[in-house]
């Protein structure tokens, strides 16, 4: 009940303070959360799960730009750079995962999962990795369309702007947005650890156990990748958007 009133005002907020385009924010977090599910049920039906998670971030990638901002020079330029940035990271992905050996649970959560069997078909090498592009593409494509969109709005009122004056101003916003996307990201991982921090004081490990945790490690890395996809999508997308903005072909309205 209250998850369904929670959802309501969420609903009717999106609505009063994006109008139309309110209301397709709301039904693209509705198709996001179904394109996820699917994705985990078509992992669990024994589908590679590399191959299921990147065709699910580039939907949900999809229906975020796409869907909800239009067919338009910005959102072709961001998707353009988040597959990029994708693709980019997924090999570097494979090797820390493989190196850091973070896969799987922690000793943190053996009391919890010792009741389940451990006798299941699902490579959880995989299963981390695909939870690290998830978490990376939420950030990339928030820094990028933010980019883009900002970019256009200078070009519009500043036609006479060359590409190196438009990458250097897209690099400046940038700079900003990276900031603030750090930490947001930083607060969400505190966020979501904090219990397991408690635990970590609860049972008196020292630093240097906590930073060599299996959990912890898991999650710092999670937002190693979150960031370098930040700071790898922010020139990407600002020279992208600077070459297409400077093409003969297209008129800014």
């Amino acid at each position: 009940m209250i998850n369904l009133v929670l959802i309501i005002i969420l609903s009717f907020l999106m609505l009063y303070v994006s109008g139309k385009k309110g209301i397709k924010l709301f039904i693209s977090l509705i198709l996001n959360f179904l394109v996820l599910i699917m994705s985990f049920y078509f992992v669990a039906l024994g589908f590679n799960t590399i191959i299921v998670t990147l065709i699910g971030c580039f939907i949900v990638s999809y229906i975020i730009l796409f869907f909800v901002n239009g067919d338009n020079l910005k959102t072709k330029s961001s998707l353009t750079s988040v597959v990029f940035v994708l693709f980019l990271l997924v090999a570097l992905i494979f090797i820390m995962t493989n190196l850091s050996r973070i896969s799987g649970f922690g000793e943190e959560a053996f009391e919890e999962i010792n009741m389940f069997s451990y006798d299941i078909n699902i490579d959880y090498n995989n299963i981390t990795i695909s939870l690290i592009l998830i978490g990376l593409i939420g950030a990339t494509i928030d820094s990028s369309i933010a980019i883009s969109s900002a970019l256009y709005e200078v070009k519009r009122n500043n036609k006479s702007m060359t590409k190196k004056d438009l990458f250097k101003s897209g690099m400046n916003i940038g700079k900003d947005i990276l900031g603030t996307t750090t930490n947001t990201i930083l607060f969400a991982f505190l966020g979501e650890f904090l219990t397991l921090l408690i635990w970590f004081k609860t049972s008196n490990y020292n630093f240097i156990d906590i930073i060599n945790s299996k959990s912890f490690s898991a999650e710092f890395i999670k937002i190693m990748f979150s960031t370098l996809g930040c700071l790898y999508v922010i020139p990407i997308t600002a020279l992208i958007m600077s070459n297409n903005l400077k093409n003969k072909n297209i008129d800014i309205d």
